[in-house]
């Protein structure tokens, strides 16, 4: 895939729970453990997110650290990014519980509403490509839990 291609791919991905800068053509290359990454979004001095040359993979590149897959193919990402706008909608139009109910049930049925978005948002993550979510660390179950989060009260 050519760097065209691609950026057309992740024009839409701006809602993607990445804090750098997305780049534009031509990506800057960036070579780790001999592989070669296109790096299309940049946080200085943190990380970088780069689409591996040879089989098309996004990872992250955290400065000092090994890379950490994010996603098995650019198609992916997007998929999960699409998914992740939906359940960000979904998070921001809750209203919360009803205020007829004490402080605990209210914190209690807030939590249960996030956690039933982060799990149904991880379960989509799955059904599209389970070794990016295998991880309870990884970016995306990050990005799942902490959507989730700000749903608390």
């Amino acid at each position: 895939m050519n760097d065209a291609e691609l950026a057309s791919l992740l024009a839409g991905c701006a809602r993607c729970p990445y804090d750098g800068e997305w780049q534009a053509l031509p990506f800057t290359e960036r070579t780790v453990d001999g592989a070669r990454y296109a790096l299309v979004a940049v946080d200085p001095g943190l990380s970088a997110l780069g689409v591996r040359r040879d089989d098309g993979s996004l990872w992250d590149l955290p400065e000092g650290r090994a890379p950490r897959l994010v996603n098995s193919s650019v198609e992916a990402f997007v998929a999960f990014n699409r998914a992740f706008e939906d359940a960000a909608v979904e998070a921001d139009a809750y209203e919360g519980p009803s205020d007829d109910l004490s402080d605990d049930e209210i914190v209690d049925a807030a939590e249960r509403a996030a956690d039933a978005l982060t799990e149904g948002l991880l379960r989509r993550f799955r059904a599209v490509d389970a070794a990016a979510v295998a991880d309870e660390n990884s970016f995306w179950h990050i990005g799942a839990e902490e959507l989730g989060y700000g749903m608390s009260v």
